[in-house]
């Protein structure tokens, strides 16, 4: 009877749906890149900072534009983001399969912008629907989202293991079949506020003029915000970048790589679900710190660990460690309600920003202590970043930093 309730709870409207099997695909897409980085890097004999470069760059050409194609949404709407977002992305998943080397890994590389234009977009279409649990409704568009990288490496890992590096193609085929439901059921519901409805927000702007000599206050407190935001995007970011070329140096079948790459964000899928449920129910603080706390021993254990504990330790830590982010997303959304789309593009960007610039110093220290070794140190961020949530003042509704 729970689940069922659950269910209904669940928003209704065909474009939430769209943008949700979008995202599905994006991420597929996205995460299917990191088995395919590494392919391409032993054969080009890349070092890990050459690959944490390829990374940077994806995830900045992603990051950097999030907030601009945020803002965009917010004036013209989201329909042509989403769009325009999965077609870029499926265009260089061809080129990427019917190419080799340098080309390919361009290509791939570039595939980032797409992401970019769909995640501000979507995540605005998917948090402003018809429904009384936002959490959990923003929870299962996330969820989808996890489900595409759960299914992104293994998928490509049995495609390019049996029958060869051009089934590829395969993936952005498939992926546009969200192209047409975006394309069919995804519309501008709103247009940019005019000049008219300006003076009608002026009175809620008040308390925000009366309260600037406290404006420095007010930014210092977000910074407990931002470093657990770097902790918690930097752990999945490096770890699902530096894992798959870990597992093909020791020449592990590429099945295996995909399956263990895909048991981790199957974690991070369901535990980004169950965060954004309990957030609704005991509020947003008290998991992440919970969560990020509990993500750390598993975390520190999976890489030394043998066949099917490492499976299992692996799914553990991302579970734990997925659960914080529907709520990040929605504190962050909480300070720029009329312009939410900006909000996520916004807190998206800086998550792959945050994360691929702690994966890129992880690459960097890679190349000195050693992979394996590098990876196992991941468990400190969840450890840092429960810490510094514990100094954020609110996390549910209208985050308020005063005492």
């Amino acid at each position: 009877m729970a689940s069922l309730s659950l269910i209904r709870s669940l928003p209704t409207q065909k474009d939430y749906w769209a943008v949700g099997l979008t995202h599905f695909f994006v991420d597929l897409l996205n995460s299917s890149r990191n088995l395919i980085v590494a392919l391409l890097a032993v054969n080009l004999g890349l070092s890990n900072v050459a690959v944490a470069a390829t990374l940077v760059i994806y995830n900045i050409g992603s990051a950097l534009a999030q907030p601009l194609f945020g803002w965009m949404a917010d004036r013209i709407g989201p329909r042509w983001l989403v769009i325009g977002g999965i077609g870029w992305m499926c265009g260089l998943g061809f080129v990427t399969a019917l190419t080799d080397g340098w080309v390919a890994l361009i290509a791939i590389t570039l595939m980032g912008i797409g992401s970019g234009a769909f995640h501000p977009s979507g995540t605005s279409v998917a948090t402003q629907v018809l429904t009384n649990h936002r959490n959990q409704a923003t929870a299962v568009f996330f969820l989808l989202g996890q489900m595409g990288l759960f299914v992104g490496p293994i998928v490509t890992g049995v495609l390019i293991d049996g029958y060869g590096y051009r089934s590829f193609v395969f993936l952005p085929a498939i992926a546009a079949i969200s192209l047409a439901m975006s394309w069919r059921w995804v519309i501008n519901p709103h247009q940019a506020p005019t000049s008219e409805s300006k003076p009608a927000a002026s009175p809620a702007a008040a308390p925000t003029a009366a309260a600037s000599p406290r404006r420095e206050t007010r930014w210092l407190a977000l910074l407990p915000l931002l470093i657990t935001i770097i902790c918690y995007s930097s752990i999945g970011v490096t770890l699902m970048t530096y894992l798959p070329k870990l597992l093909v140096e020791l020449s592990v079948d590429l099945n295996i790589i995909g399956i263990l790459s895909g048991l981790y964000m199957a974690g991070g899928a369901i535990g980004g679900y169950v965060g954004g449920v309990m957030a609704d129910r005991v509020g947003g603080k008290p998991v992440i710190i919970v969560a990020l706390g509990l993500a750390v021993l598993p975390l520190f254990f999976a890489i030394p660990a043998p066949g099917l504990l490492r499976m299992l330790l692996l799914f553990l830590g991302g579970f734990f460690a997925g659960m914080p982010h529907s709520i990040l997303v929605l504190t962050v959304q909480s300070y720029l309600p009329n312009q939410k789309a900006l909000a996520a593009g916004l807190v998206l960007g800086f998550m792959f920003f945050g994360g691929s610039i702690g994966s890129a110093a992880v690459g960097q220290i890679a190349d000195t202590i050693g992979l394996g070794l590098a990876l196992q140190g991941l468990a400190v961020l969840p450890f840092i970043g429960g810490i510094s949530a514990i100094f954020i003042n609110r996390l549910e509704g209208r985050v308020s930093f005063h005492n």
